[in-house]
């Protein structure tokens, strides 16, 4: 699978590189996530279950870390960091193997950091802007620096969403300390923590401190407890990539099986949590939206439709480590090549998906 062999690239450094083990000042592992079986529909009877190509998948065992570095240089154009003017493969997440190789310091770029009286972090990716890096990656890094009793200075983007700053808010960690990303600039720092949320590690494992980062933000958020019952169909509408020509036509006949069509894109990040929260029942696309069902409640039924030049897995694993019931069916989209952007040319089956939602919805409890 050409996704997972990205990933296991990021962890092998290229020839005469350090990795982040062997340069650390300190490292203090965090957990250890086990391997888990998705948490898919207790029902044999479901039509076609071929269509679902997670129904067997089980969870990466990974253990993140948190590591104390000394004398490194990030380099914001790839995100990755350098030390001794080598690239340090692991934290280049899903870069092109080749630039990482060719990356090297430039003195006329680089920025030197004061020093700091506390905990100085990286803590994004290169797509710092996508919704979906922001909460697999970089809520539950904040989650760990919320907690270290220390002032923490963050290394964070030049230009950030609204729901990013109230991110900090409801951690909080707001502060006029933090350091905003110039583009096209190094930044040497003489001690950095980097904690292996931010690389991508665990987008396929089951993660408990990532599962605790979003009940504390469900708390602060003020989301419900109680027994949750609304049906949400996230509908990707403008959305620049992985467009489908008749999801309109999906979509209206979703409002008349009760589903709510929302643009998550539009609302606080409060109002994501609290409105996710209180749903029996999300269904959607593979995209950045579907990210929200990290607030919802345990027993959650989760319906998403995967492209079948994208098959990734990212969804079933944050399904499974919220204890939620999770089920796919791939849809054929004409592309031609294995790719996170093209658009489909194959219209939805539309008749196919409402039957399968028909079949699920008969599955959800009584509330």
């Amino acid at each position: 699978m050409p996704l997972l062999s990205r990933l296991r690239r990021l962890f092998t450094p290229p020839a005469g590189a350090s990795g982040l083990a062997g340069i650390a000042r300190s490292t203090t592992a965090l957990e250890t996530c086990p391997v888990r079986a998705v948490s898919a529909p207790c029902n044999p009877d479901l039509s076609h279950p071929e269509r679902n190509p997670f129904r067997d998948w089980k969870s990466m065992p990974v253990t993140v870390s948190q590591f104390t570095l000394r004398d490194v240089v990030l380099d914001q154009p790839l995100m990755t960091l350098l030390h001794a003017g080598h690239p340090i493969a692991e934290t280049a997440y899903v870069q092109d193997p080749e630039a990482v190789r060719h990356l090297r310091l430039r003195p006329a770029d680089v920025i030197r950091c004061a020093p700091f009286k506390g905990i100085t972090a990286s803590c994004v990716d290169h797509w710092a802007s996508n919704f979906y890096h922001w909460v697999a990656h970089t809520i539950p890094t904040l989650y760990v620096l919320s907690q270290a009793g220390r002032p923490v200075r963050l290394v964070l983007p030049e230009h950030m969403h609204p729901w990013q700053f109230e991110t900090l808010e409801l951690f909080g960690l707001t502060s006029a300390a933090h350091i905003r990303l110039q583009q096209g600039r190094q930044y040497a720092f003489k001690t950095l923590d980097y904690i292996t949320f931010v690389n991508g590690s665990t987008d396929f494992a089951v993660s408990d401190v990532s599962r605790d980062a979003y009940a504390r933000l469900r708390q602060t958020a003020g989301a419900t407890t109680k027994p949750a019952r609304r049906r949400l169909y996230i509908e990707r509408g403008s959305s620049a990539n992985r467009h489908v020509p008749n999801e309109a036509e999906l979509a209206e006949g979703l409002e008349k099986l009760g589903f709510e069509r929302v643009h998550p894109e539009t609302l606080s990040l409060t109002e994501q949590i609290r409105l996710f929260s209180d749903a029996g029942m999300v269904m959607g696309m593979l995209g950045a939206g579907m990210a929200n069902i990290a607030w919802c409640q345990p027993g959650t039924f989760v319906y998403e439709l995967v492209p079948s030049h994208h098959i990734n897995p990212c969804f079933a694993a944050m399904a499974t480590q919220g204890g939620l019931t999770y089920w796919a069916d791939v849809f054929e989209t004409g592309a031609a090549q294995e790719n996170h952007t093209d658009n489909a040319a194959i219209p939805l089956p539309v008749k196919d998906i409402l039957d399968r939602v028909r079949e699920l919805v008969a599955l959800l409890p009584d509330v």
